[in-house]
């Protein structure tokens, strides 16, 4: 998100991009080869690329695993005396795995009184068919932290589930592991969080969930509730400060026969996160394998118009294959899978072809076409026309692909390269002149999508 680099970093930064000849790059640099002293300018902070305002990005990561740390452990100035805030419960059923049972579960808001948080009545009441004999019911909490001086949120740093006096769950988010955080996705509550922004970390996790934040766990935090009986219920949370708020209430069990398991979907083909799934027809080949999904999902493939396989909504971990028949033409290069979701967006999935087959790789579900990309990307100059006089200005061009989507984009000034910056956040590529470029000069752009198609625009300017 920075607005610039300085110094030495900012030569090797632009000396990267002459090399590569492309904006964005990957360098890593040899040990005490870039050295750094305190109270050096490196950077500006910026608003670039997806961020909502100007900010730094820091991270502490351990050298030897790669962990992200909380940086608030670390002893930084930085004044928080508000406690965390719990601004809502669910509870679900759940089986003994830990999977949500459909349709089954239940929202309390919660208030402030004094230093704790209730709910009206100070209890929960269920009936006896929550629980079943295998399976049990779960909690999930609405909280957030807030540093004093922000009112952006921030997540919580520990929280304990306490029934009947002992702690069952508790999670401590000291370090989080990039090679399992997208399982944040079943750790929160993925629909509150995509519909509501709710922010619901679950007391409970499923048999498949590896995040490593969990601390104390009984029966993975699934609570074997019996009929006509009740339980005192506390969750505590704390910020890295140690800033502490809890919420306490009853939980009251219906009198009643427990079912011996809650099925889920019933009457319908599943698709589970411990079974791989492989389906060959003439219009398609699909392999999901074991381990994408989260919880249980019914399993949706429809080849009526294009194929549609599974609910767009629903999160997967990981990629699946698919491979769709194309026609045996000259356009092999060509051919991409348009990917559409459940509200209509559209992604480009590009992949080899062979033999009349294209394959592509998927991590959402939802409908498959293969279409073909025949036209250049669109070039459009946004603040000049040719044969103008730009002395002293910015040059801004918008260059989209509606189809396989942009692969390069290449500036040339009298025949030499020139640095293109792109800005996702104003969907504009801008070109700031150098010093040594003056008077009449030749100008082309290039642009290349993923199926090779190019477009080129010539101007003559005078800089």
């Amino acid at each position: 998100h920075c607005e610039s680099f300085e110094g030495e970093l900012k030569e090797l930064a632009r000396a990267r991009q002459e090399h590569d000849k492309h904006f964005e790059f990957d360098y890593y640099p040899k040990k005490d080869s870039l050295k750094v002293s305190k109270g050096q300018i490196i950077a500006k902070s910026g608003n670039t690329g997806g961020s909502t305002a100007p900010h730094l990005h820091f991270e502490i990561r351990e050298t030897k695993s790669e962990d992200a740390l909380n940086p608030l452990l670390f002893n930084f100035d930085i004044r928080d005396t508000r406690e965390p805030r719990i601004r809502g419960l669910k509870m679900y059923s759940l089986t003994k795995e830990g999977y949500r049972i459909p349709g089954k579960s239940k929202r309390f808001d919660t208030y402030a009184s004094g230093d704790k948080y209730r709910i009206s009545g100070d209890k929960v009441t269920i009936q006896a068919d929550y629980s079943s004999e295998e399976g049990g019911v779960g909690f999930a909490f609405d909280a957030i932290d807030q540093l004093n001086a922000a009112n952006n949120i921030c997540g919580i740093h520990q929280s304990f589930l306490i029934v009947d006096g002992d702690t069952v769950f508790s999670q401590d988010m000291t370090r989080i592991s990039f090679f399992t955080n997208r399982q944040i996705n079943t750790h929160k509550d993925y629909e509150e969080y995509h519909e509501r922004r709710k922010h619901f970390h679950k007391s409970f996790r499923t048999c498949h969930n590896e995040l490593p934040i969990y601390r104390e766990q009984l029966n993975r935090g699934v609570l074997n509730v019996k009929p006509g009986t009740s339980y005192a219920i506390k969750y505590t949370c704390f910020d890295a400060q140690g800033n502490e708020t809890s919420l306490e209430f009853d939980l009251i069990v219906g009198d009643g026969k427990q079912q011996k398991n809650t099925p889920l979907y019933e009457g319908k083909k599943k698709l589970y996160p411990d079974a791989p799934f492989m389906n060959i027809a003439s219009s398609h080949y699909i392999y999901f394998p074991q381990e994408l999904l989260y919880e249980p999902t019914p399993l949706i493939l429809d080849t009526t118009e294009n194929v549609h396989f599974g609910n767009s909504e629903v999160p997967l971990d990981n990629y699946f294959e698919i491979m769709l028949p194309t026609a045996k033409n000259n356009l092999n290069e060509k051919y991409y899978v348009e990917h559409l979701d459940k509200r209509g967006r559209s992604t480009a999935l590009i992949g080899p072809h062979n033999d009349g087959w294209i394959s592509v790789k998927s991590r959402e579900f939802g409908s498959f076409e293969v279409k073909v990309d025949t036209v250049g990307p669109s070039i459009e100059n946004r603040n000049f026309r040719n044969n103008a006089d730009v002395r002293g200005k910015t040059l801004i061009w918008n260059i989209n692909d509606n189809e396989s989507g942009i692969d390069q984009y290449d500036l040339y000034i009298d025949g030499k390269w020139q640095l293109l910056s792109w800005e996702p956040k104003k969907a504009a590529f801008f070109y700031d002149p150098v010093e040594s470029i003056r008077g009449k000069r030749s100008v082309k752009i290039v642009a290349t999508d993923l199926k090779g198609n190019k477009t080129t625009k010539e101007y003559t300017l005078n800089f």
